[in-house]
């Protein structure tokens, strides 16, 4: 199941990637490493993905972006992990942050940059190396999809100390998850990092009412809840004070991010977090 899956997320995301990129290079954020340096018209044996296609379009004739220098990026995503993405209404977190993790990573290997995948929760659940070899997604999205979350709680306080301890270069890091609990990312201040948020529309605004025994999927203990107006009320209160709370953090320690919700298509998020 995980294989035909795995499949599917990989053609969604070739497709995406190389129909939205026509004529160009293949990447959300092709070009971060390079530093431009001047217009020349095309030469045999140029490299294609450097053509600047408006020019060109202008002048009816090739011209080519020349770099003063090309910087290998150094990219790592981090999936993290917790019973909380084990849900979703239209469906699960999980899948939605595995077709992240796709996108992303196809876009880093494409663009020849350096590739890193880790999965944490509050510990490493698992590493892949600095990679620029395709096979190296199949293994992390297989993953993605296949681990069980249940019972287990994403500490951003030991992710970013495992990142400052283990990341020695300067990277872009990319955080996928949903984002719960005390989260201070200040301490990644030596590497450019985006957050991206993964969210179901139910768990935002539940239509729930009555006596209900509900299962904390971080420790899988249940318990029993007369949910009445006053309680909902005071749960999306709560929420809302924790994620006006987070996004001020963001714009503090100015950590790119986006909100992506189980019903949405991430791509055209994910290019809008790039181009702003």
């Amino acid at each position: 199941m995980f294989l035909d899956k795995t499949e599917e997320i990989l053609i969604k995301t070739r497709r995406n990637i190389f129909g939205q990129n026509a004529g160009g290079s293949p990447s959300l954020f092709s070009g971060n490493g390079l530093d431009f340096k001047e217009l020349r018209e095309y030469d045999i044996g140029d490299d294609v993905r450097k053509i600047n296609w408006k020019v060109t379009a202008k002048a009816q004739r090739p011209f080519v972006n020349l770099f003063n220098e090309e910087r290998e990026l150094n990219i790592m995503v981090a999936f993290m992990v917790s019973g909380s993405i084990y849900f979703g209404s239209q469906r699960f977190k999980q899948e939605l942050m595995a077709e992240i993790l796709a996108l992303l990573s196809y876009s880093s290997i494409k663009s020849d940059d350096r590739l890193s995948t880790l999965f944490f929760s509050d510990k490493e659940e698992f590493f892949m190396p600095p990679t620029k070899k395709m096979g190296a997604l199949h293994i992390t999205l297989e993953k993605a999809l296949g681990l069980v979350p249940l019972q287990k709680e994403s500490d951003y306080k030991a992710f970013v100390q495992y990142v400052n301890e283990r990341v020695k270069r300067k990277s872009l890091i990319f955080i996928v998850g949903d984002f719960y609990g005390d989260i201070d990312l200040s301490l990644l201040n030596k590497h450019e990092v985006f957050a991206v948020m993964v969210r179901d529309p139910f768990e935002e605004n539940p239509k729930l009412s009555g006596e209900m025994e509900l299962v904390d999927p971080n420790s899988m203990e249940a318990d029993e809840f007369v949910l009445s107006p006053k309680v909902m009320k005071a749960y999306h209160k709560a929420l809302q004070e924790h994620d006006n709370k987070l996004t001020m953090h963001f714009d503090q320690h100015r950590i790119k991010h986006t909100k992506i919700y189980t019903d949405e298509e991430p791509f055209v998020k994910l290019s809008n977090l790039f181009r702003h």
